[in-house]
This record gives structure tokens, C-alpha cells and sequence, in this order.
């Protein structure tokens, strides 16, 4: 089997991570083995869920800055034991993630490095700007899960384009099951995220007070935790909406809450591709999302959802109520984001092109990858050794 090193930050609970699980958890283990690098010493919560995957955690043992000898010292450490075991692809994670297997992956002669991309995040220090530039020049390809996240690392990072492989997000497919029109007279609204400035919950706050003058018993369940959680509390308490709005904090059973909802909000002003909003669609529910990142790629405005500018609190209230107004319209606009999700966002998708890019920058590299639907096995003394075989003969 071909070793793939993925390099991130830390494994706290966050998106990024969230998305590596589901990754690791589905990479064709016939062909690749999947580890875990952190920069971290401390790996983070999430570490025990990898290792129960049958996925190795390690470190690099980076206690503070980057910038640092010791940074050096363990990617010349990390690189040898690449180099050793013959890892195939590694692929980073987040801004230390990224530059840790820029670094060590060129220090070890790795066939294929990867960094990747995931939201519209700017790096307004230059030395960070600079090493996250110097990141995707040493790869020899940077991924990101949606268009406008490309144009961003092209223009802001100073990536050429022809690196690029974009690669949407997915996410598993609940059952297909009917839902019953929205209750026009008790809506039911549900939103999903990390409560902090990206997700711009003010502007939900200030839509919903608006709404809720037509709709009295409307209700609003949030889900997330995050450092404005207090802010957020003191501003529902000023528009009076105690009684409407509800923080239920962070929660594990989000599939078991969409079928109690009547549509979805978004109001993120920085977004990549919300997994919470394909999720959401896959349920079957009505979605009103701002133009932030892969949101707007995602939806088709008046047919799998409502999509308005960022920052724009009126724009979302409209867009809410005319949702809540047309209840057979609602109920279509949930087939139709079901439909979409189910045609292009599915997790079977994201991991067949990853594994894709995969295969096709180790053949670039001159080794010979079995496809997908072939049943050989690489043979036993690169099974032992995780080496790979160039088809050259020569190293890469």
C-alpha cells in the first residue's frame, strides 16, 4: 500500500478536521494507508477517533512559533522517516499544516505534495502571506473546495493557476424521505456553526427580529459554540428574541435535528463549501445561504435555495419570507436541494477525486497506480516496506 501523510495543525474539533476523518475513513485502504502528522505536540480531541479508524496519529512536536530551529530540525527528522518508508503523497492541512508538508515533504524527494485551500481566510501578516505563497510554490498541487476559493489563492497567494485541482466538498446521503410542508403558522428555522465573526450571526439575529414581526411563533435553533457566544446572547436579549431563538451549543446528532426543521440559514460572510449546508440540502430542507464562498456554487437561487449578498440583514429577512410565504414552493426548493446534492456532492464523490489526484500526480511522477476497479494488489515487498514502484525503474 502507498503511506499517505496528512500534515495539519492539530485534530481539535474544527471543519477542516471534520473533513480529514471523513476522508480517512473512506480512502480505498486497498491501495492507500492513511496516517496523521500534527504540528502540535498536543494532538488534539480528536486524535482517539483517527486512531479508532485504524488511522496512526504522530507529531511533529512544534511547541510555539514556526519560525523557530526546532521547526528545522523535526521536518529533517519527519523527512527522513518519509523517505524511509517510502510515503507516496503528503498532503497538509491549515496554514501550518500546508507549509510543514511543503517543507518536509520536498525534504524527503516525496512524489506527490499537496497543500490545501478550504476557505476565503486572507493572511494579512506578509511573513504568513509570504510562507503560505512559498507553500503552494513547493507543492505540485493545491486543492480547494470551490471556485472562488481558487481565485483567492491565485490573486492572494500567488498561486499558479495550473496547480489548482479543485475538489467540492461531500457528504454522506441520509435516506430519501418525504417531508411535510413547512408549518407557515410555527416555522421551524435551524442553523449550523462555529458561533464566531465568519458566520456573521449578527445579520441572522437582525433577519429573524424582522421576520418574526409576520411570523410571532417563529422559532430558531442554533447549533455551535464559539468566543461570540456571550456577544450573541446580549444582542437575541436586546431584539427580544429569547423566547424565539434557542443556542442548544455543540451537539453530535445534527442528522437527527434537520427533520424537525422547516428551512435552513447561512449568514456566513467568509465561507470555503459549508459541509452544514450540503448536509442541510441533503435533507431534503430549504436553504436561504449568503454569496460567501462555495455557498452561491452550491445553490441554484430560486430553485435548490435563496442566495443573497453578504452582510446584507435585509436581503436575508426578504429571502427568509418569501420562503416561509410559499410553503408547496419551500417544499420543491428542498427536492430540488436534495437532488442537487445528491448528483454532486456526495462523499463517494470528494473521495474518488481526491484519490484521483492522487493516482494521477504519482503516475505523473513516473510510478505505476493501480486503478480503481482493478483488483491487483501491489506485491509483497512493497506491502512490507510501503515503498512505491517507479515505472521508470528510476526514483522520483
Amino acid at each position: 500500500m502507498i503511506p499517505v501523510a496528512y500534515i495539519v495543525d492539530h485534530l481539535n474539533t474544527g471543519g477542516a478536521q471534520a473533513h480529514l476523518l471523513r476522508v480517512v475513513e473512506n480512502l480505498d485502504r486497498d491501495i492507500f494507508a492513511p496516517e496523521i502528522w500534527t504540528a502540535a505536540s498536543a494532538p488534539g480531541e480528536l486524535s482517539t477517533r483517527f486512531e479508532s479508524a485504524g488511522v496512526p496519529v504522530a507529531s511533529f512536536g512544534i511547541e510555539r512559533s514556526l519560525m523557530r530551529p526546532a521547526t528545522l530540525a523535526a521536518c529533517l527528522r519527519t523527512a527522513r522517516d518519509f523517505r524511509k518508508r517510502g510515503v507516496g503523497v503528503v498532503h497538509g492541512y491549515l496554514f501550518e499544516g500546508n507549509f510543514l508538508a511543503a517543507i518536509t515533504g520536498r525534504l524527503a524527494a516525496t512524489p506527490l505534495i499537496i497543500v490545501a485551500k478550504r476557505s476565503l481566510d486572507r493572511y494579512d501578516r506578509s511573513d504568513r502571506r509570504l510562507a503560505a505563497a512559498l507553500s503552494n510554490r513547493l507543492a505540485h498541487r493545491v486543492t480547494v473546495n470551490a471556485d472562488e476559493v481558487g481565485a483567492l489563492v491565485r490573486a492572494h497567494e500567488w498561486c499558479p493557476a495550473d496547480k489548482i485541482v479543485t475538489i467540492p466538498n461531500g457528504v454522506e446521503l441520509p435516506p430519501v424521505l418525504p417531508r411535510p410542508p413547512l408549518d407557515p403558522a410555527a416555522p421551524r428555522i435551524g442553523m449550523v456553526g462555529r458561533l464566531g465573526w465568519k458566520k456573521s450571526y449578527p445579520d441572522a439575529l437582525e433577519a429573524i427580529a424582522t421576520v418574526r414581526r409576520s411570523y410571532p411563533d417563529l422559532r430558531v435553533e442554533i447549533v455551535g459554540e464559539g468566543d461570540q457566544r456571550d456577544e450573541l446572547a446580549r444582542r437575541r436579549h436586546e431584539l427580544g428574541l429569547e423566547d424565539c431563538v434557542e443556542f442548544l451549543g455543540r451537539r453530535d446528532d445534527v442528522p437527527a435535528l434537520l427533520p424537525r426543521w422547516d428551512a435552513y440559514l447561512l449568514s456566513s460572510i467568509i465561507e470555503g463549501m459549508p459541509n452544514a449546508l450540503l448536509e442541510a440540502m441533503a435533507a431534503g430542507l430549504p436553504v436561504v445561504t449568503t454569496d460567501a464562498g462555495g455557498s452561491a456554487e452550491i445553490v441554484e437561487d430560486g430553485i435548490s435555495g435563496r442566495v443573497v449578498p453578504r452582510g446584507d440583514a435585509q436581503a436575508l429577512a426578504d429571502a427568509l419570507a418569501a420562503v416561509l410565504a410559499d410553503p408547496p414552493g419551500a417544499l420543491t426548493m428542498g427536492e430540488n436541494a436534495a437532488v442537487r446534492v445528491r448528483e454532486r456532492y456526495g462523499l463517494r464523490s470528494m473521495i474518488s477525486a481526491m484519490e484521483e489526484t492522487y493516482r494521477d500526480g504519482l503516475r505523473r511522477a513516473g510510478f505505476k497506480i493501480p486503478a480503481p476497479d482493478v483488483d491487483a494488489k501491489l506485491d509483497a515487498s512493497s506491502q512490507a516496506t510501503g515503498a512505491l514502484h517507479p515505472a521508470t525503474g528510476g526514483s522520483a
